[in-house]
């Protein structure tokens, strides 16, 4: 175990959480990979969970240091803290935890009876793009008679009656897009600020290419939205509607941005690139792509780079995610990937999950 992890406390099995349609998480799952719920159920309470055997055991792994339940490698603010010793902005000193949460023992979390201050909203897949890395092919939106469709209003009621008072930040959403979905959709259009009293921020995730300006102009939550997210996956318009983003429209996704990087009530995008063998030699291209659309904008802009993951319900197998993983030393391309990723490590605004490479990238 890392010493520096003993001195360090990660807040999110805190004050966050992840419910999705037939899983609860405190991270994403890619990272922190335990299951609040324990086994896949379509129909769970979300406020039993949270509070439940498996959060408590998550909350007391952060506190003794040993971070049992989660991917080192992969978790981005782990990997940074380990690695470079850089403590990420969701991490406290072990002082400063026990002062802000008044836990300083394993009593105290057993007592542990806060609520989630963040959350993100995963339970509907429904998306316009097939992305080979997250899906098989396009989610449609269910049929509103249907019990799948039923149970998605039922987590989004549950939200509202156990957390609506605690949330400061919603995430919507990490699984699909929101402007496709017709539950999302609807809630942002018809959204009711005054079940919310405490909310800050809506951050959007979306592959962007519905976010127009006659969609942006429809949502009641607007004035809410100060953080878009847009996951690209690519630097070039073949890749991204070819390879990576299978449906995708680059033209249109283009002309959203532009919009996009006017708007003055947005205080943050982000944008993502999930790097694999198919994409790693257009990392440069994507970050000069960003940069100029938003180079005479007054929003703040970030550009994430994360490491390929398995997930299950993608069209890609754990062989396959193996086999395209460019960022392992063992692949035949690692040494190209290395002299591309050298192009972008130190760019401002740039974040990844490569730390643990920094023997081979910073020779």
């Amino acid at each position: 175990m890392s010493e520096i992890l003993k001195e360090y406390v990660c807040t999110k099995p805190f004050n966050y959480i992840d419910a999705q349609d037939n899983t609860l998480w405190v991270c994403c799952p890619s990272w922190c990979p335990s299951n609040l719920i324990g086994e896949a159920k379509s129909h769970y309470n979300i406020h039993e969970h949270w509070q439940g055997n498996i959060a408590s055991d998550i909350r007391k792994s952060v506190f003794d240091g040993s971070y049992s339940h989660c991917n080192k490698k992969v978790c981005p603010d782990l990997s940074q803290l380990i690695n470079t010793g850089v403590v990420p902005n969701s991490f406290l000193s072990k002082t400063d935890f026990e002062k802000q949460y008044n836990i300083s023992s394993i009593e105290d979390l057993e007592n542990f009876e806060g609520l989630p201050e963040e959350i993100l909203f995963g339970f509907d897949r429904s998306c316009n793009l097939k992305c080979p890395s997250c899906r098989a092919d396009i989610v449609t939106n269910d049929d509103p008679d249907s019990d799948s469709f039923k149970n998605k209003l039922h987590l989004l009621n549950s939200i509202e009656k156990h957390f609506s008072k605690s949330l400061r930040r919603m995430m919507i959403t990490g699984s699909g897009d929101p402007f496709y979905s017709k539950i999302y959709r609807d809630y942002l259009i018809n959204f009711d600020a005054n079940k919310y009293p405490n909310l800050q921020d809506i951050q959007i995730i979306t592959n962007g290419v519905l976010l127009t300006e006659k969609m942006w102009d429809s949502l009641q939550a607007k004035p809410f939205i100060k953080t878009i997210e847009i996951s690209v996956d690519a630097g070039t318009k073949d890749t991204y509607e070819n390879v990576t983003r299978l449906n995708g429209d680059w033209d249109k996704l283009i002309e959203n941005m532009k919009f996009l990087s006017k708007q003055s009530s947005i205080s943050n995008m982000i944008f993502s690139m999930v790097v694999s063998q198919y994409n790693y030699t257009e990392m440069y291209s994507f970050y000069q792509v960003i940069k100029n659309i938003f180079e005479e904008s007054s929003i703040n802009v970030d550009i994430n780079y994360r490491q390929i993951v398995h997930w299950t319900a993608s069209l890609y197998t754990i062989e396959d995610v193996n086999n395209i993983a460019v960022f392992n030393p063992t692949h035949s391309n690692f040494d190209n990937f290395i002299e591309e990723f050298n192009k972008i490590k130190y760019l401002p605004r740039v974040s990844h999950n490569f730390h643990h490479l920094k023997e081979y990238y910073d020779k």
